[in-house]
């Protein structure tokens, strides 16, 4: 039976090592993409005043050495606003949306054989954030929560960090 186990383990050794070798040359460049659901949750106004939202994003990475990667990032952020009636009046808008662009490092810490790769990763960028005016059948309550928020767009930067697993669902 040891004899068996240790045929296997060879054999998934050297499979692992063939694989490895025969791979096809891959591009310098890779296609990032994603979307959820964001939950305000801090600060307490933030998250008291405006509901469940989403967010999307788009990047494109450049290999500049095996383990490091550039990656050029398009995001956006959308969160509609919790006030529905005031005084009796229906309030419609208040929405805050966010558009980011930024670059970002992406150092790979795994070993280039291993299915499972560790990164870590860290950027910069620029965040446009804007507030849609409030609109209600009486002017007065849209003029009134319009002068509690900042209507105009605002840009400021941003930083990120954060980490993460790669791992292959095949051979290539």
């Amino acid at each position: 039976m040891k004899k068996f186990f240790w045929t296997l383990a060879v054999l998934m050794i050297l499979s692992a090592v063939s694989m490895a070798q025969v791979g096809t040359p891959s591009s310098p460049f890779s296609l990032y993409g994603g979307g959820a659901l964001s939950l305000p949750t801090s600060p307490q106004g933030f998250s008291d005043n405006w509901k469940l939202g989403y967010h999307w994003m788009l990047g494109v990475g450049y290999d500049l050495t095996p383990r490091l990667q550039l990656v050029g990032t398009l995001e956006s952020h959308n969160f509609k606003s919790n006030i529905d009636i005031v005084g009796g009046s229906a309030v419609d808008g208040g929405a805050i949306k966010s558009f980011m662009y930024g670059i970002d490092g992406r150092l790979n810490l795994g070993a280039p054989v291993v299915p499972l790769k560790p990164y870590v990763i860290g950027g910069i960028g620029i965040a446009s954030v804007k507030t849609e005016k409030y609109t209600s059948t009486i002017t007065s309550i849209a003029t009134a929560l319009d002068s509690t928020l900042s209507i105009a767009t605002q840009s400021k930067a941003y930083f990120n960090f954060g980490g993460g697993v790669e791992f292959a669902m095949g051979p290539k």
